[in-house]
């Protein structure tokens, strides 16, 4: 079975709603014993119904971000950057954004605070790093949406102000478009 087209997709999740919940719960738990970025992202699903839970789920992995793991060869250190910003940008928008908009943007305020750390130890996957924070500013502006123009502008402001690594930009836009739309 493959899971790279929208097909094989539907199939997968198809066989999937056939199993018994239990059973699905016992292979979630077992992914979870993994010790790189899946299991923290299924970690995180886990506690996902409750958002205090959630949210220091996902701050402990974005100040992992910071911990540089025990891999042998920087290239793969930098795939395992990619992937596990990737499952914290994901966790954000699945878990907390429908729940907590404003905990959602402060999380993801965190997220660009840690871009140094990304884009520094990334490797040859700085485009792959740098599409993860492009997704990471539309669920910004998302957020953004619910909260007052003044706090967004006061959040994002000195991030747009310490842009070294180019990954900001498109926060100004989030500022433009909310001057535009009061």
């Amino acid at each position: 079975m493959t899971t790279d087209t929208v097909q094989g997709v539907a199939q997968a999740i198809e066989r999937l709603a056939r199993r018994d919940s239990m059973s699905l719960a016992n292979f979630i738990v077992s992914l979870a014993q993994d010790s790189g970025p899946i299991g923290e992202q299924v970690r995180t699903f886990i506690v996902g119904d409750d958002i205090a839970a959630a949210t220091e789920s996902i701050k402990a992995r974005i100040d992992s971000l910071r911990t540089p793991s025990e891999s042998d060869y920087r290239r793969q250190y930098g795939e395992e950057i990619d992937e596990r910003l990737g499952f914290v940008v994901d966790s954000i928008e699945t878990l907390v954004l429908p729940v907590d908009p404003k905990k959602a943007f402060e999380l993801l305020i965190l997220v660009f605070q840690s871009d140094a750390v990304a884009m520094e130890n990334c490797g040859n996957h700085d485009y792959e790093v740098t599409s993860v924070f492009e997704q990471a500013t539309e669920l910004i502006a998302k957020a953004a949406r619910s909260l007052p123009h003044r706090e967004v502008e006061a959040a994002l402001q000195p991030l747009i102000l310490d842009d070294d690594y180019g990954v900001r930009g498109g926060l100004l836009e989030v500022i433009s478009r909310r001057r535009e739309q009061r």
